[in-house]
């Protein structure tokens, strides 16, 4: 497992109107706003578009297997944003539907949008992220934190699973509990287990 903190920056509110590519125009607006890590939010619906349903075959590494849709279909999904040579890397999936049919998957090449999509970009700032083709698995892969993909020692969290419920050691999150009126400081007390002082 690898993991990297950060902090959020700007957001975005993007409307792409009927006819328009929602890849394309997603891909120019995140370079021209230079928007480096993120996540991309979206609804509404696709004329057409073709999508990665899984692989072929489930090897390693994998071959995908392709969808078209057409004619108006119904959309949500989500993206991620890295920087990636030459850029940020854009890694969409979705979920489209059409009269009782679905379909979920890896967004690309062509996303239509019929009659509109809607699109919440979130700046991450601070992030130690980039995504990197992986050779043995064939796809491109986000490596976060170090170069190495290691975290900061002073960002890793340590987690005792040994010690039980009643041995949690007392700390500033008690304090403030004890500052609370006695009703309030009560049910805190008792819905997340802490001692009474």
């Amino acid at each position: 497992m690898q993991y990297t903190e950060g902090q959020l920056g700007r957001v975005f509110v993007v409307r792409i109107d009927d006819g328009e590519d929602m890849l394309v125009s997603l891909h120019q607006f995140i370079h021209d706003k230079n928007i480096q890590a993120g996540s991309i939010l979206f609804l509404g619906a696709l004329m057409n578009g073709r999508m990665v349903t899984g692989p072929e075959e489930p090897v390693i590494p994998p071959v995908p297997h392709f969808v078209m849709f057409e004619g108006g279909w119904e959309v949500f999904g989500v993206g991620t944003i890295y920087p990636g040579e030459g850029g940020p890397h854009i890694h969409y999936h979705a979920s489209v539907g059409r009269s009782g049919h679905a379909l979920t998957g890896c967004l690309r090449e062509k996303a239509i949008t019929y009659l509109i999509i809607e699109a919440v970009i979130l700046e991450f700032t601070g992030l130690s992220a980039r995504r990197e083709f992986d050779k043995k698995l064939q796809i491109h892969l986000p490596i976060l934190g170090n170069e190495d993909g290691t975290t900061s020692p002073d960002k890793t969290d340590t987690l005792d699973l040994g010690r039980s419920n009643d041995e949690s050691p007392r700390d500033e999150k008690n304090d403030q509990v004890d500052d609370l009126p006695g009703e309030l400081a009560e049910i805190i007390r008792y819905l997340t287990g802490r001692p009474s002082s």
